[in-house]
């Protein structure tokens, strides 16, 4: 697909619907039929997922009528917290790698200009694109970094969805296509506490928290440095939260007793695409 107009919305669920599919479901059986898709162009002898490959497979076809009946679906029928929150993550996750292999992005979501605000999908009669989907729904309508406006605005009927209170552990779970990312998996209402607890343990523990007892300092993925006031009013608070997500037992006891002390840094973003 190319890009002439570097301003135009990108719908990327653009076909007809083909059939009835649980609401309920649907985002997890999108984000199974991406993990299918991109487990079958995975190359081995390479460690990476062909995503140039895919545009034109019979399993990337199907994928895309399935894309489609997201424009059958009524958001209404979402009526717990759990449901909502697991929605919108698998959803989150599909549409980024969709835009990856939609757009031919060869190593970062970069190329594309302000990636995350013009690939979108219609869900009923609404449109959502990734950052409103992070932003507007599962932040609760909060700034994203370094913008001034909030995803929507008064009278949006897009607010009806918003998820409240924020549970911060969704940082760990939410893949923007780039090797710093967390990892990827499948979330379900009827597992989500567990489940995002996994993913918090797991992103932290793998890289995502470095602690340098000697110089009495931890760098910390910069997810941290950008949603800081997800996790708390301070540092102090961010720390503290972080702590119970260690696997081992002298980081968890150093950072809990060291929070109010302990330097930070943060660091840096690798936004090449993240290839498994």
């Amino acid at each position: 697909m190319r890009l002439r107009n570097p301003f135009k919305k990108i719908l990327l669920n653009d076909g007809e619907p083909t059939g009835e599919i649980d609401p309920k479901e649907m985002a997890a059986r999108l984000k199974t039929a991406m993990g299918i898709l991109k487990g079958t162009f995975y190359e081995a002898e390479r460690g990476r997922v062909a995503y140039e490959r895919m545009q034109h497979s019979e399993t990337y076809q199907d994928f895309l009528k399935l894309s489609n009946n997201l424009k059958n679906m009524d958001l209404a029928v979402l009526a717990s917290r759990e449901e909502k929150i697991a929605f919108w993550i698998n959803l989150y996750n599909v549409i980024v790698i969709h835009g990856v292999i939609a757009l031919g992005v060869r190593d970062s979501v970069k190329e594309v200009w302000n990636f995350f605000r013009r690939v979108r999908y219609q869900i009923g009669e609404h449109f959502f694109s990734p950052e409103d989907i992070e932003h507007g729904i599962l932040r609760g309508n909060r700034r994203p970094p370094y913008s001034l406006l909030r995803r929507f605005r008064a009278g949006d009927p897009r607010l009806n969805f918003i998820v409240e209170p924020l549970d911060p552990r969704i940082h760990f779970t939410l893949v923007c296509g780039s090797s710093s990312c967390p990892f990827i998996d499948v979330y379900t209402p009827e597992n989500l506490e567990q489940e995002l607890s996994i993913a918090a343990a797991a992103f932290l523990n793998g890289g995502g928290v470095l602690i340098d007892r000697e110089r009495h300092r931890v760098s910390l993925s910069r997810i941290f440095k950008w949603y800081g006031r997800d996790f708390g009013f301070s540092q102090v608070e961010l720390l503290r939260f972080i702590a119970p997500y260690l696997n081992r037992d002298e980081d968890r006891e150093f950072v809990e007793k060291n929070a109010e002390t302990l330097k930070v840094a943060y660091q840096d973003y690798d936004w090449r695409l993240n290839r498994d």
